[in-house]
């Protein structure tokens, strides 16, 4: 039986580390994140990126904070990675990817599965005109209004309409499987960070006390504002899968990436939000048909995590947090309709291999601060073309 395992990893600023082995950044130099690594850290980080690669082995493999720019991300794919074809937009066409900078978003297909389902990425244009339709205009050519407090020299007033787009915009790849249209969508939705934090909450603090100061106030205001921004790039996926269901009734697409989003309702979404973004994402059950599936829903808690991060707001809460994700539709589930499906137990955090590979890197070289997340399909019995 026929199947397909999906990975989605961020990378973690592969940028630079490709482009100091590929030659175009200086080893060392400065970069936006700090220094370059030099030649020999490169070398070892990238080696290290290959053999995670090659174990996990995924038929298709959706990275975050890749190179930026198709020529760039083609040279490092074909160096080091050339059994996966690089999906790219027409023509290797830079402005049809709509990202602001840095951190790019691509999808690699192994060549064996690209010959049988014809891979390529979804014309953003189609995406813009789906959620304009489905936020009835609320959202235009891929930009929306947000209410959001105003922070103006240290003072926190009251909000304002702002205008707001995808930082990264998600990147579609549509796959032709034995006649029937997949779609996996890849985000990496904007950062809840904030520069310029103040000092680290005591354990004993009540959060009343902590948040009273100037320096701390200002700092949550920004805070609270990165996690509106990040709620409606959220919503913004939401109408475009909504749309799907308004064209066909079982649309087999898996939402996949880093969403930032954190382990839940964590101190900023209990004290302002009150909601999880997973659950704007997922859908709800008042349109249960339309209900986003976890694929680490049956995985064992204490292994569900793709990154340890150490919140100096709340140091009482466990640094090890699941902000990489892969969801998909009822198509998928035991009696849906796609020519797909997720078995029990399918899904997974590649921790075994990620430790083993990184431990034998020079000093326990970091490859990567994220873990790979995977999931593995199988075809239903018996599919025929559509």
């Amino acid at each position: 039986m026929a199947s397909m395992k999906l990975t989605a990893w961020n990378a973690e600023w592969l940028e630079y580390t490709a482009g100091v082995d590929l030659g175009w950044v200086e080893p060392g130099a400065r970069t936006f994140i700090g220094n370059a690594p030099t030649l020999a850290e490169a070398a070892a980080r990238i080696d290290g990126f290959r053999k995670v690669v090659r174990e996990v082995d995924p038929d298709v493999l959706f990275l975050c904070e890749g190179v930026r720019g198709a020529a760039g991300m083609r040279a490092f794919v074909s160096k080091h990675l050339p059994e996966y074809d690089l999906v790219t937009h027409p023509g290797d066409d830079d402005g049809l990817y709509d990202v602001q900078g840095f951190q790019w978003l691509w999808f690699l297909v192994k060549k064996g599965l690209a010959d049988r389902t014809s891979p390529s990425l979804l014309d953003n244009t189609v995406w813009k005109s789906y959620t304009a339709a489905e936020s009835m205009m609320g959202h235009r050519d891929g930009k929306w209004m947000v209410s959001m407090p105003q922070v103006r020299g240290g003072q926190i007033l009251a909000n304002a309409r702002e205008e707001h787009d995808h930082y990264r915009h998600p990147q579609v790849l549509v796959l032709d499987w034995a006649g029937h249209r997949v779609e996996v969508v890849g985000l990496h939705l904007k950062s809840k960070l904030v520069s310029r934090r103040p000092r680290k909450r005591r354990a004993s603090e009540s959060f009343e006390a902590y948040a009273s100061e100037p320096k701390v106030a200002e700092y949550l205001a920004q805070s609270h504002i990165a996690r509106i921004k990040l709620t409606t790039e959220a919503t913004d996926v939401r109408y475009y899968v909504d749309h799907r269901f308004a064209q066909e009734p079982e649309p087999s697409i898996v939402v996949v990436g880093d969403l930032n989003d954190g382990p839940g309702k964590e101190l900023l979404e209990r004290e302002y939000l009150f909601h999880d973004l997973i659950g704007n994402l997922q859908g709800d059950v008042f349109f249960a048909d339309r209900f986003l599936n976890h694929a680490l829903f049956d995985y064992p808690g204490a292994l569900r995590w793709t990154v340890r991060f150490e919140d100096f707001m709340d140091p009482d809460r466990p640094d090890a947090i699941l902000l990489d994700h892969i969801l998909f539709t009822q198509a998928f589930a035991g009696a849906g309709a796609g020519p797909l499906r997720a078995p029990a137990r399918s899904g997974k955090v590649e921790h075994e291999v990620y430790e083993r590979v990184a431990s034998l890197l020079p000093d326990a070289g970091v490859i990567s601060d994220h873990r790979p997340v995977s999931v593995t399909f199988v075809e239903r019995a018996g599919i025929l073309p559509a």
